[in-house]
């Protein structure tokens, strides 16, 4: 075989071999697209947000028709998430069944805001606004903030955002040891809570050592106090402290 007919059969070989990737690829994309095609979700991790808003979310995007374009956008960029989720993780059951995996932010407390309820994170920002009562979440009176200028995924325009650290804190504090009061309250960078008609002063910090106290003092209040409104000052108590004064009302 001479060298010109040896440089046409090298052409035609690449030429070959190029017409076969071309067609594998073809069939991959094929694949890709018709077996691939997103079906139906299963939606794990979530609370705050029903199902339905969580697979809205995903698929408002044009692409999201494609279960491996979903896998791909939530696993490995960073992709927008709603603001109420810390992450979103991705997996297929099968070829066209998207399992979403929902991690929810930790919800330090709400207000009333505009007709419905504000729920705000632990940095302070606007997280959620509905209209239903999400449990375990306390209510917070007297937290003072700019209505006109709230946005939700952003902080809540208050004055002295330091009184989210003292929120969550407490809020913290009262799940380890089981408390469940009826609400709590800001004044002046000082966090007040309620259990019925028993106001509970807590003062400006070391609040993990103050709310342990209060399981036995609430028990003794009701032996000593049986339904009696007062005020349980806390706000100085210290490891040192050798009493805690209750105030009865009037």
């Amino acid at each position: 075989m001479n060298s010109k007919k040896r440089k046409k059969h090298k052409k035609r070989r690449i030429w070959r071999a190029i017409l076969s990737v071309t067609a594998a690829l073809i069939v991959l994309a094929a694949v890709a697209v018709l077996l691939f095609r997103t079906k139906s979700y299963e939606v794990k991790g979530n609370s705050y947000y029903g199902e339905d808003t969580i697979t809205s979310w995903i698929q408002n995007d044009r692409f999201s028709v494609n279960t491996l374009y979903i896998l791909a956008k939530y696993n490995f960029t960073e992709a927008d998430l709603p603001s109420g989720v810390e992450s979103i993780r991705i997996s297929l059951k099968n070829p066209w069944t998207v399992r979403v995996t929902v991690k929810e932010k930790e919800l330090a407390g709400y207000v009333d805001y505009d007709g419905a309820y504000l729920f705000f994170d632990r940095e302070g920002t606007a997280t959620i606004k509905t209209k239903k009562m999400l449990a375990g979440t306390p209510y917070i009176e007297g937290l003072a903030f700019d209505a006109a200028k709230v946005e939700i995924g952003k902080k809540l325009p208050v004055e002295d955002d330091s009184i989210f650290d003292k929120i969550v804190e407490v809020s913290r504090s009262l799940k380890k040891y089981k408390l469940a009061p009826d609400r709590m309250s800001c004044t002046d960078g000082s966090i007040q809570i309620y259990f019925g008609i028993v106001e509970v002063l807590l003062g400006a910090g070391e609040y993990e050592e103050k709310l342990q106290q209060i399981p036995p003092i609430l028990e003794k209040l009701t032996e000593l106090y049986p339904e009696t409104a007062g005020t349980l000052h806390l706000e100085n108590y210290d490891a040192d402290s050798e009493s805690i004064r209750f105030v009865p009302a009037g």
